[in-house]
């Protein structure tokens, strides 16, 4: 089946709340649950019912990595630019498909993380020039789960959805 569509984009930026009311005063997005904080912010579209469409990080704060994707408090790189894109995420139908990208990435070496959200599960990749993405599949309504650790149970995903 492949790829979706483009599920979300995340910023790092200098101001998150800044930003924030930018994108909900000039483009509509609003805050998920109404909160903005300092560090980050979740946002949906006018008219989306998808769980986000963009999120705003604060800039350097460890999780935006142009190397190897290890968002777990490192220091930052100095170098790491001061506001920009930290990843793209596009969606797949199934997750027979997120795990053959999955294996696939791993195949080649390009494979950064693999999380489970709650509200959806996701693998990391990087593109040839380090460009950090994110592929990422949905539970069907009323099966999302965030009771977890955020580790991704292949076995366990695979038995329940597969």
């Amino acid at each position: 089946m492949g790829i979706k569509r483009l599920n979300h984009a995340v910023l790092y930026v200098s101001d998150v709340a800044g930003s924030a009311a930018f994108y909900r005063d000039v483009l509509g997005f609003r805050p998920k649950g109404g909160a903005v904080s300092e560090r980050a912010v979740f946002a949906q579209a006018a008219h989306s019912d998808n769980d986000h469409d963009l999120a705003l990080f604060q800039r350097n704060l460890g999780q935006q990595r142009s190397g190897p994707f290890s968002p777990r408090g490192e220091t930052p790189d100095p170098r790491q630019p001061a506001a920009g894109l930290y990843h793209l995420a596009w969606e797949v139908d199934t997750i027979h498909e997120l795990k053959r990208i999955r294996d696939q990435l791993a195949e080649i070496g390009k494979l950064g993380m693999e999380e489970d959200h709650g509200a959806h599960k996701s693998v990391y990749g990087h593109d040839p020039d380090g460009l950090l993405f994110e592929v990422c599949w949905f539970p069907p309504a009323g099966n999302a789960d965030a009771s977890g650790d955020g580790r991704l149970d292949w076995d366990k995903e695979l038995a329940r959805f597969g």
